[in-house]
């Protein structure tokens, strides 16, 4: 039998000291492939991120545009509209006008 309290032999110890330290370079493998991936999968939520921003602009982009020529369109018919009414109201002004000239320059009949 051998004595509990015995030293280990040196290779046992240089063993468990090599087991040691390849399980602790399988912990930081481990890590750096977590961190690896962890870091891939934050590059593919900002990328996402990015591009359902960037289509959110690019609606909110044509909304805009959208509603900004409604509005030139409504003041453009507000426009045209009072141009034809000016134009409606010269020409009865213009019609009275002769009438009135007419009258002041020719001489009465009867």
């Amino acid at each position: 039998m051998t004595a509990q309290n015995a030293a280990p032999p040196a290779d046992a110890l240089e063993a468990v000291q090599e087991l040691e330290a390849a399980l602790a370079r399988r912990a930081d493998a481990r890590d750096d492939a977590e961190a690896d991936t962890a870091s891939a999968e934050a590059e593919r939520l900002l990328a996402e991120a990015r591009r359902v921003g960037a289509d959110a602009g690019r609606r909110r982009r044509a909304d805009i545009l959208a509603e900004a020529e409604a509005g030139a369109r409504a003041i453009r018919a507000d426009g045209e509209a009072a141009v034809r009414a000016l134009r409606d109201r010269m020409a009865v002004q213009r019609d009275e006008l002769i009438v009135e000239l007419t009258a002041l320059v020719l001489p009465k009949e009867g």
